[in-house]
């Protein structure tokens, strides 16, 4: 049997928020076998890694608490994947959650390691640090895309390595995750030039080819959330560990293309997260008996660009920022999804970023899909939007007075009117009429497993904050990835 190329293991615990960008930029770069050992995750992380199953060559496992110490269940789960490998893949990784494979070029993986020899069994990746950008708060955006800025060769936490090792190579004697003892061979580098190793897992840092780019702040959230979890055992109470890996002296973004193709996989797999969940929620037994009867997906709902009285188009200016005037990173859509005066401004839900929070000056909250009231002008087919949360209308300054979209009128003229611009496209709702979270679960349960993703994604984002926990406890805690 010809042996695949390249497999990769990732051992990962409470990864939740993260583990969707890492699968999704290692499938994209085309590794032919993902095997995830997760540690008892209980925010998700292991259904997420699960809903990747029946679309991606993943294999997800749970690792044995038999094994008290977190170090060895960590060795024992590289193990189990090394051996699974051998017969089957030509190279193995071996990396955490926080770690990427990044690859100068456009080849992917496999052509990456196609240059390397048979005397070659076991190549040594430096790690490159990233910081957190500035980033203080976690959101939707992949790790890949949000965070830009590395460390420098002087940081000398960068001579530490990760591997990949050819499987029937492994001796299983383990010193740590970093390097791997080898029978026979040799350790090269990316460019395919021995290893020249110095005390412990670390060598001469080398950034060209290929490298692990190692995100190990991310978000002071992040942070926060890593000390919570690991007090007591290899983290402190203290600020330390972020002032030393904190480091953005370089801005270095990963290439476009690579990130474009890594989206197109992240969004497969949030809608395969929301896919898992229903059917793991129809099957506890909350499914109609009688199919017959079941609810479709049939009532067309438009949607729309939105323009401005001045003719602009409201816009984001970045991937995560602020509603604005003018062609931006993402224009932003309009719907009336009931027959009622609420109107909802939100992301295109077909793409990656449908779940991105972005923000409307002044509106008292942060939201991906903003549900506000609405009133039509017969005169002109303009409208009038207004916030129920504030009483204020929305308004377009012109941009020689300032130019900001805003919550900010008590009255409504001109300057709040808006217009409808072309049609975009047309989503399919089963529900017909607006209502609270009971609702939604209703017709949830009585659409025999076709209840669409849209609807899904941006009626949830227009409940209240405990009626989406109900929705987390009733579909699990992975269907907070994507809402």
């Amino acid at each position: 049997m010809k042996k695949e190329k390249s497999a990769i293991v990732l051992f990962v615990k409470d990864e939740a928020h993260d583990i969707m960008a890492w699968l999704s930029w290692h499938i994209s770069l085309g590794f032919d076998k993902i095997f995830v050992y997760d540690d008892h995750s209980t925010d998700g992380t292991y259904e997420i890694a699960k809903s990747c199953e029946g679309i991606y060559n993943v294999e997800v496992c749970r690792t044995s608490m038999l094994e008290g110490n977190f170090y060895y269940r960590q060795r024992d789960s590289y193990f189990d994947a090394i051996k699974k490998s051998i017969d089957h893949y030509e190279w193995i990784a071996m990396l955490d959650g926080d770690e990427y494979v990044s690859i100068d070029g456009t080849q992917d993986i496999n052509g990456f390691l196609d240059k390397f020899s048979k005397d070659d069994t076991g190549i040594a990746l430096s790690w490159c640090i990233y910081g957190s950008s500035s980033r203080v708060l976690k959101d939707k955006v992949p790790t890949y895309q949000v965070f830009n800025h590395r460390s420098t060769p002087e940081l000398n936490d960068n001579t530490l390595v990760k591997s990949f090792v050819r499987p029937e190579a492994v001796s299983f004697v383990y010193e740590n995750p970093h390097k791997f003892n080898l029978s026979y061979g040799n350790y090269a580098d990316a460019a395919g030039q021995p290893v020249e190793w110095r005390p412990g897992a670390t060598k001469n840092i080398l950034w060209e080819g290929a490298r692990i780019n190692h995100y190990i702040c991310r978000s002071m959230e992040h942070f926060i959330d890593r000390i919570k979890r690991r007090l007591g055992s290899d983290l402190s109470n203290s600020t330390v560990y972020w002032s030393h890996f904190d480091r953005n002296d370089v801005y270095d973004p990963q290439d476009q293309a690579r990130i474009n193709a890594a989206n197109t996989v992240y969004n497969t797999i949030k809608k395969s997260v929301f896919q898992y969940s229903m059917k793991n929620f129809l099957e506890k037994g909350n499914a109609l008996e009688n199919t017959e009867n079941s609810l479709t997906p049939h009532r067309k709902v438009d949607v729309f660009h939105l323009k401005s009285i001045h003719g602009e188009y409201l816009s984001l200016n970045n991937i995560d920022g602020h509603l604005f005037q003018g062609e931006g990173f993402e224009r932003i859509l309009a719907a009336i999804p009931y027959d009622s005066n609420k109107i909802w401004l939100f992301r295109n839900p077909f793409v990656y970023s449908s779940n991105v929070r972005f923000h409307i000056s002044h509106s008292a909250q942060s939201n991906y899909c903003y549900e506000f009231e609405f009133a039509s002008n017969e005169s002109d087919n303009s409208i009038f939007i207004k916030s129920p949360k504030t009483q204020k209308y929305l308004t377009c300054i012109p941009v020689n007075h300032g130019g900001n979209v805003e919550f900010s009128r008590e009255e409504a003229s001109d300057w709040e009117k808006f217009y409808f611009g072309e049609k975009v496209s047309e989503l399919t709702f089963v529900g017909d009429n607006e209502g609270p979270a009971s609702d939604l679960i209703y017709y949830m349960l009585n659409s025999a497993g076709s209840f669409p993703y849209e609807e899904f994604l941006l009626k949830s984002a227009t409940l209240e904050s405990n009626d989406r926990m109900n929705l987390k406890s009733l579909l699990g805690p992975q269907i907070m990835s994507i809402i």
